[in-house]
């Protein structure tokens, strides 16, 4: 097929006709390149509450706090003022599994195994694929019969 491209290209003679096979090549080879870039590349993408179920692994994008702030008036009271501040984590998180949901609520589990609530009108989650999960926490899970301390006497302890 590329051996047609080339023959059209150089017998030729209309502008019109290079420029049609240029941009079928061209095509070509953006379609090609594309298949091969969302094989590779995966995005989160933030829930809904409705959308969070059980199963599923999601990390925290944000979350939002109320601060009280006050507001001086130099013609009246003061008024108190509630301003929401979104923050992003410090610390990025590590995935989490969602165990059960009672909306606005959910359960996860986190990588020790131990459950946190989280309230979806505060923390805002995504999903991340369950291949991601499972690389991102494969370092942090302790294996069975394994040592949490690899001091001397921990593990004279263990023989």
């Amino acid at each position: 097929m590329r051996d047609h491209f080339a023959f059209i290209l150089k017998n030729t003679i209309s502008t019109r006709m290079y420029v049609a096979c240029v941009s079928v090549i061209t095509c070509a080879t953006n379609y090609i390149m594309e298949q091969a870039m969302v094989k590779e590349i995966t995005l989160t993408r933030s829930l809904a509450p409705d959308d969070i179920v059980k199963g599923i692994y999601v990390m925290t994008l944000h979350r939002q706090y109320q601060l009280l702030m006050s507001k001086c008036s130099p013609l009246g009271d003061p008024e108190v003022v509630i301003v929401p501040v979104v923050l992003r984590p410090y610390d990025t998180d590590l995935p989490m599994r969602v165990v059960s949901v009672c909306l606005p609520y959910v359960v996860v589990e986190n990588e020790k195994g131990k459950t946190e609530i989280l309230d979806t009108r505060s923390h805002r989650v995504a999903r991340v694929p369950k291949r991601f999960a499972q690389s991102a926490l494969k370092p942090h899970i302790e294996k069975k019969g394994t040592p949490k301390c690899k001091c001397k006497k921990c593990k004279a302890k263990q023989r």
